[in-house]
């Protein structure tokens, strides 16, 4: 899966209007840093560094916790709903799944054969969803020594995006197939698909209040599909280029896309979306900010300069 969200891959700058924009935190880097990732609970970084290290550093005091070494080649990455894990799939197949804090022991298992493409915890903490490069996805339970629980499903083609509901009840995935599919994930059996989308999908996140569920990618417009029917209800169109990232904020109103240049001639274009008048406004500032996350709903938006990073908090 791949995941562009305000520069985490392609050195983009989201940009939002200043007046928007609350400062909470400054932080001392160790590494000149082109992207970074805010954890959910807003209290780490994970922050790519140009030697391709990967380090996980608090934003209160700026200690780092965890760095993971070049040689590790991190391909993919991410923090537990409850920011108190971190994920962090390898190109060499392997998973680590290490604290944010404290002194639990990291655990380290081989997943696939291939480059892990996506990892992405369940709402309990206990489960990690894995698919390796062109594979459907497995879920694994990670309490104990890691265990295969249940493998995904795809008509042919690997995963593409995949995002839990608010309630953890439900587990929605994109695949190379072009289906959209939502699982129980109390029995991992299919519950409903959706094969309305033409081309591939790259973001899926469900709306804060778990009604909705929006799928983006390279199709023209983002699909607004009501989860308890699988039907589409609405269309956000009219945008140049392809849906890289949806993040819909906790008010269940408001939506931020990326969108990217079909020809990677142009530089991403972010977006806020008003999914009641069904319009959007560009995000723009004289900021170059590098990296960001959701953070108990809100947006936030980092900048980082040789060593000091900035963050805030879009209002």
């Amino acid at each position: 899966m791949r995941s562009w969200f305000i520069c985490i891959t392609v050195g983009c700058c989201l940009a939002v209007h200043a007046a928007e924009l609350k400062p909470v935190a400054t932080v001392h880097l160790s590494c000149e840093s082109p992207s970074q990732m805010v954890s959910p609970n807003g209290g780490q970084l994970a922050v790519r560094c140009k030697d391709h290290t990967l380090h996980l550093v608090d934003v209160a005091n700026g200690h780092e916790q965890y760095v993971f070494s070049a040689a590790v080649g991190v391909s993919s990455y991410a923090y537990s709903r409850d920011g108190r894990w971190f994920a962090a799939g390898t190109k060499e197949g392997w998973v680590e799944i290490v604290p944010t804090s404290g002194s639990a022991s990291p655990k380290r298992w081989r997943a696939d054969d291939r480059r892990i493409d996506t990892v992405q915890f369940l709402a309990d903490g206990d489960s990690l969803l894995v698919a390796g490069a062109d594979k459907p996805g497995a879920v694994w339970d990670v309490r104990e020594a890691p265990k295969l629980r249940a493998s995904l499903h795809s008509d042919f083609a690997g995963l593409t995006a995949c995002a839990l509901s608010p309630d953890g009840k439900l587990l929605a995935t994109a695949d190379g197939d072009t289906v959209l599919r939502i699982y129980d994930t109390a029995t991992w059996k299919i519950v409903r698909e959706y094969r309305g989308i033409k081309l591939e999908t790259f973001a899926v996140p469900f709306t804060g209040d778990g009604k909705y569920l929006l799928a983006g990618g390279a199709d023209d417009h983002i699909s607004v599909l009501e989860v308890s029917s699988g039907t589409e209800v609405r269309k956000l169109g009219g945008q140049a280029g392809y849906v890289g990232e949806i993040l819909p904020l906790g008010d269940n109103r408001r939506a931020a896309v990326v969108y990217l240049d079909n020809n990677g001639l142009k530089p991403p274009r972010p977006m806020m979306w008003n999914l009641e008048t069904l319009k959007a406004e560009p995000l723009t500032s004289e900021r170059p900010l590098t990296g960001g996350g959701l953070v108990r709903g809100k947006l936030w938006v980092v900048s980082a300069a040789g060593s000091s990073l900035q963050a805030w908090e879009y209002e």
